[in-house]
């Protein structure tokens, strides 16, 4: 069975995260619609989206540094890939858009670029994923964590007022304890069984409900 390579470049041109390849020498060679699209969007355009940049020269540019902060290590990775000194490289990082005031993110991983023939590293495939909404949820989840408070351990409780001591011993009732040590607020409202201890008159009505349930 004989594969035809035009099916992989498809599928690389297909695919919803950035793609970029570069050879033994650091230069960009093909990147994928994705990645020029995200470069554009990013306002990076004419450098990252399209072929012929040099990644290594680039990352030794220190006034490109605003660009990629990361740039040091990136670099130090890049060249280990290239020099097959290590497998694979993955960094999160985010990026500010000044014009809408957005933060996107976003998930690099860098592999080498294996000759089928030779068994030699031909360059790197870098693959750049928007982590963006993924980002937002952890985000969120981490502030909705942060503001939830739980009370653990043994709480001293009355037998009798059933008012709660606190760490300094003062006795309040659990109402004003619990709004204090958590985010609970309370709304007031009578139980079946004290509406027909205190307001009689009133229990049939309950009796009626029961019925019809």
């Amino acid at each position: 069975m004989t594969h035809d390579p035009t099916l992989w470049i498809s599928a690389a041109q297909s695919l919803n995260q950035g793609l970029a390849i570069t050879d033994a020498q650091g230069t960009i060679c093909h990147v994928n619609p994705t990645w020029s699209s995200k470069a554009v969007q990013l306002g990076l355009s004419p450098i990252w989206d399209r072929p012929g940049m040099n990644l290594i020269d680039f990352l030794n540019d220190p006034d490109n540094r605003k660009i990629c902060p990361n740039a040091p290590m990136f670099l130090t990775q890049l060249n280990n890939i290239l020099h097959g000194d290590c497998s694979s490289y993955s960094k999160e990082f985010h990026f500010h858009l000044s014009l809408s005031q957005e933060t996107l993110w976003f998930k690099l991983e860098v592999i080498p670029l294996i000759d089928q023939h030779s068994l030699q590293i031909s360059g790197v495939v870098l693959s750049c994923m928007d982590m963006t909404r993924y980002k937002r949820f952890e985000l969120q989840l981490v502030e909705i964590i942060s503001q939830i408070r739980t009370l653990r351990g043994l709480l001293p409780i009355c037998a009798v007022c059933k008012r709660i001591k606190d760490e300094d011993n003062h006795w309040d009732n659990i109402e004003s304890y619990l709004v204090r040590n958590t985010h609970a607020e309370f709304t007031h409202d009578i139980c079946p069984d004290c509406i027909r201890a205190l307001y009689p008159k009133y229990s049939s009505f309950l009796d009626q409900a029961d019925d019809e349930e």
